[in-house]
């Protein structure tokens, strides 16, 4: 083929294809032929069947749906930092309490006796706490 003309070369392989092709062609006529030979219209059948069926479905009260759900936490770690805290003290002063005490000074008070049948009187000290 390497002496023939371009155009010599450009028939060949035009001619090729069409050989190639040639079987692809005549599957395609077989295929038309067979389809013309069943019925044109089909004609529906009507067929009653009675049937009855039963389904019992539970159904459960609570759904559950599971969800991921990512979190991504970013945390910055601060560098140490200088701080200077100024704390204020407070110092009490002395003070004075004043306090008073009670004291009890004992005194003296004389009690008479009723007259007795004897023509003695006495009399009796006693001591009696006054505060």
């Amino acid at each position: 083929m390497k002496d023939l003309s371009r155009q010599k070369r450009t028939r060949y392989i035009l001619i090729l294809a069409i050989i190639i092709s040639i079987p692809c062609y005549c599957l395609g006529l077989v295929i038309l032929r067979v389809n013309r030979s069943q019925p044109a219209v089909v004609s529906p059948t009507v067929t009653l069947t009675a049937t009855r069926t039963s389904t019992i479905t539970r159904t459960p009260y609570v759904t559950l749906t599971p969800t991921i759900t990512a979190t991504i936490t970013q945390t910055r770690t601060a560098s140490p930092t200088p701080t200077s805290t100024s704390t204020p003290t407070f110092t009490p002063s002395p003070t004075v309490t004043a306090s008073s005490t009670e004291t009890l000074i004992p005194t003296e008070t004389e009690t008479q006796l009723p007259p007795s049948p004897t023509a003695t009187e006495e009399v009796i000290p006693t001591e009696t706490e006054t505060p």
